[in-house]
């Protein structure tokens, strides 16, 4: 792989927020970009494809993977970036369904994206496969104890595998963000949310642009030896 050439770059959850963005932004760069979300997309641009597809769901993932395997005979990146928090409120609050569906989203579906992924990337011996965390594994805060988990399993998941691929010259590294403003975002009290920021380095909300600038670094060629790494934004 060399620096500059076209990749094929798989993004779940791209029907709108991050997702979306970001692969208006690799499609935009000329890559050929995978999208994917349960919902129909609606990105128009020249080497974008989207597949209705639930992240969690293997029958939909083999043949999501089908597809990339048929059409490109590789995949260069994939970026977990589908996720949701249906589970925002005191751990005894919390539905055992909005608790499943939250861990079944967040971290079976980077389980298995992740390892669909590992299977095509090894024939080319080459790979990049990077999942988002999420800041609040760092604070704890109260009321997202699922959410949290959710991430911190993606986040112990990511070091393993990278330690299990990287001899097949695939890298695998979690981005966490501090809170960029997506509809996910809404759903948190304001207040709340400027108390948690405080906390970081940098006590306000992210960008895009911030988090593409270190997806970028994590998918060039300097990168090669970063491996099972956390990255926080915002100094969290």
């Amino acid at each position: 792989m060399t620096a500059g050439e076209k990749k094929i770059i798989l993004i779940t959850g791209t029907r709108k927020g991050l997702g979306r963005e970001i692969a208006e932004y690799y499609a935009l760069a000329g890559h050929t970009v995978i999208g994917c979300s349960r919902g129909p997309g609606s990105i128009d641009l020249p080497g974008y494809t989207h597949f209705m597809a639930d992240v969690a769901d293997e029958k939909s993932a083999r043949k999501l993977f089908s597809y990339i395997r048929k059409e490109h005979a590789r995949l260069d990146i994939l970026i977990n970036n589908a996720g949701v928090n249906h589970t925002l409120a005191p751990v005894v609050l919390v539905s055992f369904q909005a608790a499943e569906d939250t861990m079944r989203t967040n971290f079976l579906g980077s389980f298995l994206m992740s390892r669909e992924a590992v299977k095509l990337m090894m024939k080319n011996s080459f790979g990049r496969i990077i999942n988002f965390g999420s800041m609040a594994v760092r604070h704890e805060e109260k009321g997202e104890a699922i959410y949290t988990a959710s991430k911190a399993a993606i986040i112990s998941m990511t070091k393993i595998l990278a330690k299990e691929v990287y001899q097949y010259g695939i890298t695998c590294n979690v981005v966490s963000p501090a809170a960029i403003k997506t509809d996910l975002m809404d759903n948190i009290n304001e207040t709340a949310l400027r108390s948690v920021l405080k906390r970081n380095a940098f006590p306000s909300v992210g960008t895009t642009t911030e988090l593409i600038g270190v997806l970028d670094w994590l998918i060039s060629t300097e990168s090669d030896k970063i491996t099972g790494q956390n990255i926080y934004l915002g100094g969290a």
